[in-house]
């Protein structure tokens, strides 16, 4: 009889990278966040929607090294199969349900919010400049409020359910598989508009086209960003929801790798948003390149010190 348990290399292999991938998600992130915070200059209304999403991305990265470290710890290199056959743990399947489902579905619901925002932008110009800060403020709330109500039936039917069934097949659901449909829906009409609006609109006057033009770069920015995290995440969550059929035409190591190939990509997506930002904003470019050269005149500064 064939073992289902990946090898001691493979295993060891696939945490390592997991957790570099993780540590620096959250390094990279919270460097964002700090730059976010520092320079009030970033801090535009559109930022703050950014922000919540460089938010997420650093929660995807600790709420990882948390699962990952807490598996290696209970099973060793078991803790793969424990994913997917071992249903009777609640700490394993929140903490998972919350790094698999939670934080992938509150990101794309984060860039659907920032889709609408950049249409709005584009075609009510003079209206989003009067839009208070407190609006961003509740749409994030928003954000987070309608994942965790799609989401959070899910580890509670995991524990309270039929414990005997594989708790990923309790995930791919309609419910989600809706709000994912509709967070593309709203992504995609948003951002189609947008490029009818530039390519095919009437020509604006001139007064006032510096303005427009850093808009329309925010925008375009934020559109690659968009096509960037779909790339990395549409196939994590594809599979997700067609893991039933995936269990039947593959082996369980093939399915196993599957997963976790498709799992790196998600969470690589995390590291991938702030790079987009150092390649598209000068001001976030600027703002970095500053704190660097702070903490290069400072680390000088200290041996001088000393003597």
């Amino acid at each position: 009889m064939s073992s289902i348990t990946l090898s001691s290399a493979e295993c060891s292999t696939w945490y390592a990278v997991f957790l570099t991938i993780a540590v620096a998600v959250v390094a990279v992130n919270l460097l964002s966040i700090i730059l976010f915070v520092k320079n009030s200059n970033l801090r535009t209304r559109t930022m703050h929607l950014v922000i919540n999403l460089t938010v997420v991305d650093m929660f995807v990265g600790l709420s990882s090294i948390f699962a990952a470290v807490l598996l290696f710890l209970l099973y060793g290199c078991e803790a793969e199969n424990v994913i997917l056959i071992r249903p009777e743990l609640p700490l394993i399947l929140v903490v998972l349900s919350v790094t698999e489902v939670g934080l992938p579905f509150t990101s794309v619901a984060g860039i659907a919010a920032i889709s609408l925002e950049r249409m709005h932008a584009t075609f009510r110009p003079f209206r989003h400049r009067n839009i208070k800060k407190w609006a961003f403020g509740v749409t994030i709330a928003g954000v987070w409020i309608l994942t965790a109500m799609t989401v959070i039936p899910y580890p509670l039917i995991g524990l309270y359910g039929n414990l005997q069934q594989q708790w990923q097949l309790v995930f791919p659901s309609y419910l989600l598989l809706s709000y994912c449909c509709l967070c593309l829906i709203v992504i995609c009409v948003s951002y189609t508009s947008i490029a009818l609006k530039f390519w095919c609109g009437t020509r604006p006057p001139s007064h006032g086209a510096a303005k427009r033009n850093r808009q329309r770069k925010l925008t375009v920015t934020l559109f690659i960003m968009t096509i960037v995290s779909l790339l990395l995440w549409l196939p994590y969550v594809v599979h997700t929801f067609v893991l039933r059929s995936v269990l039947v035409r593959f082996s369980f190591l093939t399915h196993l790798r599957l997963r976790l190939s498709f799992s790196l990509l998600y969470h690589t997506n995390s590291l991938v948003n702030p790079i987009i930002y150092t390649i598209r904003m000068p001001e976030f470019r600027r703002a970095l390149l500053i704190l660097f050269k702070r903490r290069q005149r400072q680390n000088a500064a200290i041996p001088l010190q000393a003597r």
